[in-house]
């Protein structure tokens, strides 16, 4: 099991008035990155993550409805793509 969080330098808006979960986050490095925009099961892999979901992949699948082994790769590798690009980071493994 990995644990994410929201690496220093990257701030997060959800729009107000989105529905739970929401539908779009807006990412962004401060101070002078591009913004991010993740949508639908993107937002919704970036949120699990980082509100600390042991098993993104099984959250994820709850919420579009399908079985876990359906949508597990797809959700590795977004959250490895997101990590590649800063926006997501891995907490450090306690011994």
């Amino acid at each position: 099991m990995t644990v994410y969080r929201i690496p220093k330098g990257v701030a997060f808006v959800v729009p107000d008035g989105e529905p739970d979960p929401p539908g779009v986050v807006f990412l962004m490095h401060v101070p002078d990155g591009l913004p991010q925009v993740l949508q639908n099961s993107a937002a919704w892999i970036w949120l699990s993550a980082v509100e600390g979901e042991p098993d993104v992949a099984d959250a994820v699948a709850h919420l579009v409805g399908r079985a876990k082994h359906e949508v597990a790769a797809d959700v590795e590798v977004f959250l490895a793509d997101l990590v590649g690009r800063g926006l997501l980071e891995e907490e450090p493994s306690v011994p």
